[in-house]
C-alpha cells in the first residue's frame, strides 16, 4: 500500500490542476473522500477542483454543503457549464468511489481528459476505466473514504474536523453501522478520524431523515418476502426511486432472523428498474448482480436493467439464486 501511495504523491506533485469526480448522485463516501483528497492536493500547492453536475444529491450530501458553506470551508466547485477552461491546463482527473466508466458524475470529461487516476473499493468489474496513470481499486476496504483516509495517514497530514465527520459518515453509511465490510483497519481509520476532531452529534444530524420517509420504507419491509432459506425480497410499488432508496431498503432487510442476503427491486426511471443487493458477508451478492449487468462489492452490490419490468427482473433474480 505504501508503494501505491508514494506513486500517487509523485503523480499529484507532476501536476499543477487537479479535478475530483465521483459517480452519479453522488454519496457521502465519494463527496468525503473528494473533500480529503482536495485538501491533500491543496497541501502540495496545487490547484483543486471537485466536479459536482448533479442538480440533486443525496440529502445527506446537500446538508454536508450547508455545514461546510457556514464552516467557512472554501471549495473550487466546477460543472459541466465551466468545466472546459481547465482543459486546455492539461489536468489530472482522480476518479473516486466508482471504476466505471458510465457510471461516472459526468463520462465526456472522462473522455477530454490525458491523465487519470482511480481510487474505489469495489470490486473490479470488467467494464473498468482504462489507460490510467494509477489504478487503486481493492474490495478489501469497507469504503473509499476509509482508504483515502489510510492515505492521510502515510502524509502525516489532517483535515478539519468537519470533513473528517463527513468522511466518517461516509464509513458508518457503507457499512451499514459498522455492521458489515468492517475490518480491524476500518475501525483504526474511523479512530484516526475521531482524534482529527470527527463531531459524533453532527454525523448524527448528516445522516438523519424524515419521519415520513421513515414510514414509507418501513410499509415496504413489512411487505417483503423470502426467496429462499436465507434470502429476502423487497418489491417496491410503480413510482419512481432514487438509488439510495433501494440501498436501504436491502440493508435493513439483513437485519432479520435467517437474512443473509437481500434483494430490493424498483423503478429508477420510466425504461429503468434498479437492484440492490446487500448480504452479510456469506453470499456473493456482486457475482449474482454481474449477471443481471451490474456488480459491485460482496456484500454490496447493485444492477440497472433497461427496457424491463419490476416483475422480470424479480423473476430473474429468483432463477440465479435457486431454491
Amino acid at each position: 500500500m505504501n508503494d501505491i501511495f508514494k506513486n500517487l504523491t509523485k503523480i499529484i506533485k507532476e501536476n499543477n490542476e487537479i479535478i475530483f469526480m465521483t459517480h452519479r448522485n453522488m454519496d457521502l463516501d465519494g463527496f468525503g473522500a473528494a473533500l480529503c483528497m482536495n485538501e491533500i492536493v491543496k497541501s502540495f500547492g496545487k490547484n483543486s477542483y471537485i466536479f459536482i453536475n448533479a442538480t440533486k444529491n443525496h440529502k445527506s450530501v446537500e446538508k454536508a454543503f450547508i455545514r461546510l458553506k457556514e464552516g467557512n470551508i472554501n471549495i473550487n466547485y466546477i460543472n459541466r457549464d465551466n468545466y472546459r477552461k481547465l482543459l486546455k491546463k492539461d489536468p489530472l482527473l482522480i476518479i473516486l468511489d466508482i471504476h466505471k466508466p458510465d457510471i461516472v458524475e459526468y463520462p465526456k470529461l472522462l473522455e477530454q481528459v490525458n491523465k487519470i487516476v482511480v481510487i474505489d473499493h469495489h470490486i473490479k468489474g470488467k467494464d473498468y476505466i482504462k489507460n490510467t496513470k494509477l489504478s487503486y481499486i481493492s474490495a478489501n476496504f469497507s469504503s473509499t473514504n476509509e482508504m483515502v483516509a489510510n492515505y492521510l495517514k502515510y502524509l502525516n497530514k489532517k483535515v478539519s474536523p468537519l470533513i473528517a465527520t463527513i468522511m466518517l459518515s461516509g464509513i458508518e453509511i457503507d457499512t451499514n453501522s459498522f455492521n458489515v465490510k468492517t475490518t480491524a483497519e476500518t475501525y483504526e481509520a474511523a479512530a484516526f478520524l475521531a482524534k482529527m476532531g470527527a463531531d459524533n452529534v453532527i454525523k448524527q444530524e448528516l445522516l438523519k431523515e424524515s419521519k415520513d420517509e421513515f414510514v414509507r420504507r418501513q410499509e415496504f419491509v413489512r411487505d417483503s418476502f423470502m426467496i429462499n432459506r436465507n434470502m429476502a425480497m423487497c418489491i417496491l410499488d410503480d413510482n419512481i426511486y432514487d438509488k439510495e432508496d433501494l440501498a436501504t431498503i436491502a440493508e435493513e432487510l439483513l437485519q432479520f432472523d435467517e437474512v443473509e442476503a437481500s434483494f430490493s427491486i424498483g423503478k429508477l426511471s420510466k425504461t429503468t428498474i434498479g437492484v440492490s443487493a446487500r448480504s452479510i458477508g456469506k453470499i456473493n451478492v456482486e457475482e449474482i448482480m454481474t449477471q443481471l449487468g451490474g456488480g459491485g462489492h460482496i456484500t454490496e452490490a447493485a444492477a440497472q436493467i433497461k427496457k424491463s419490468s419490476i416483475d422480470k427482473v424479480k423473476k430473474a433474480i429468483i432463477e440465479i439464486v435457486g431454491d
